[in-house]
């Protein structure tokens, strides 16, 4: 009897757009994995980053915009090949999580540990037979170090990260366009009424989801002066990640509000990590949120409009080009844009929710059959 193919899923320890893309794709191949010549496994290793990985979550929440100088910086060729040599020092974890496993594949979500990985067989001179996919897991505008020397196969996006990968010299024979790698159960219809109820929302209301990523942005409560003023009926519900200190100050303006305003205009719920993303998004009706890739589209899977009110800057520029160009939301990133937006929102509501429902549903059935994509790649 023929041993099936092994085939890793790799990804690092963070609550964080790679993790994301990385479970996305186990869970396609896992629900598949009965009626393939193959068996998978997910595995996270916690990256070696040093303090670059501390300065990169503090200018996520705190200093978005100054990213743009980082992101400048990676593009230094000395720097870049300074990158490969450091990411030998992250390689002793991941080899052993790979000689554990002894994949025939490595589909790695994660720069770094497919920087380690391609190091490693190019030491040993491929005495590791295992193939590697890496992720390129930013839309359009795509760092060079995302690109891996050695890779097997580039998993991009869409034709702009084709071109991406020709400019900075990778073998097109390498690169596959996708689509965008969201959690199968993200496309999944939930019943809105009952999400609302389980929150403990009223039903007949419009509702807002205000999302910062995964480990939350310091731009959450620049919504929070709006609701003061707010003089129709609505519902808002606020995600903030891992950001103890987001979840904290929102938590304290509810109590003050509800002291403050007796009319219960305004249903605020407040939450910190989410689970259920899919069902919680169910009960809105249009989302504002940190421009990630991976929330942007979760939420065009949902069939959602979605409403920039920040983001990384350089790394995630491409992200407000794609929301404007593909016409899945706005972008309502400069002071004062966002409370004028919220309150003209609310005046017709069913008008912004309708407005790109074409465009959204386009872009969700797309991005639907990428990991089938990956599958059938597989297969072959």
């Amino acid at each position: 009897m023929r041993s099936k193919k092994r085939i890793m899923v790799l990804t690092d320890h963070m609550p964080w757009g790679h993790r994301s893309i990385a479970r996305a794709i186990y869970n396609y191949l896992k629900s598949r994995e009965m009626e393939s010549e193959y068996v998978v496994e997910f595995v996270t290793v916690p990256a070696k980053t040093g303090i670059g990985g501390d300065v990169y979550n503090f200018v996520y929440k705190y200093m978005p915009a100054s990213n743009i100088v980082a992101h400048r910086l990676s593009h230094n060729e000395m720097l870049i090949n300074l990158f490969k040599e450091v990411s030998i020092i992250n390689l002793p974890d991941v080899k052993r999580a790979v000689k554990r496993f002894k994949p025939d594949l490595v589909i790695s979500a994660y720069f770094l540990h497919s920087h380690s990985l391609a190091k490693w067989r190019e030491q040993d001179g491929r005495a590791h037979k295992f193939e590697l996919w890496t992720v390129v897991a930013d839309p359009w505008t795509i760092n060079p170090i995302s690109f891996v020397p050695g890779a097997d196969k580039h998993l991009v996006y869409d034709e702009v990260g084709r071109e991406m990968a020709k400019k900075y010299g990778v073998n097109p024979k390498t690169v596959m366009a996708t689509g965008w790698w969201t959690r199968p159960e993200m496309y999944v219809k939930q019943d809105q009424s009952e999400a609302r109820k389980k929150l403990g929302l009223s039903q007949d209301m419009p509702v807002i989801f205000v999302g910062g990523g995964s480990l939350g942005t310091n731009a959450l409560p620049k919504i929070l002066p709006t609701l003061l003023v707010v003089k129709t009926k609505m519902g808002i519900i606020f995600n903030s990640g891992t950001d103890k200190l987001g979840y904290k100050m929102v938590e304290e303006f509810a109590k003050w509000y509800k002291r403050i305003r007796k009319d219960g205009l305004v249903e605020i719920v407040n939450l910190g990590w989410i689970d259920n993303m899919a069902e919680v998004l169910s009960a809105a009706d249009i989302v504002f949120g940190k421009a990630g890739p991976n929330f942007v589209f979760d939420v065009i899977a949902t069939k959602k409009p979605f409403v920039s009110i920040t983001h990384i800057g350089g790394q995630e520029d491409g992200n407000i080009d794609l929301i404007q160009k593909k016409k899945l939301g706005w972008i309502k990133e400069k002071n004062g844009t966002l409370g004028k937006f919220l309150l003209e929102y609310l005046e017709n509501s069913q008008k912004y929710n309708l407005k790109y429902k074409e465009t959204i549903a386009f872009e969700a059935v797309k991005n639907q059959k990428t990991l089938e994509r990956i599958w059938k790649e597989i297969e072959k």
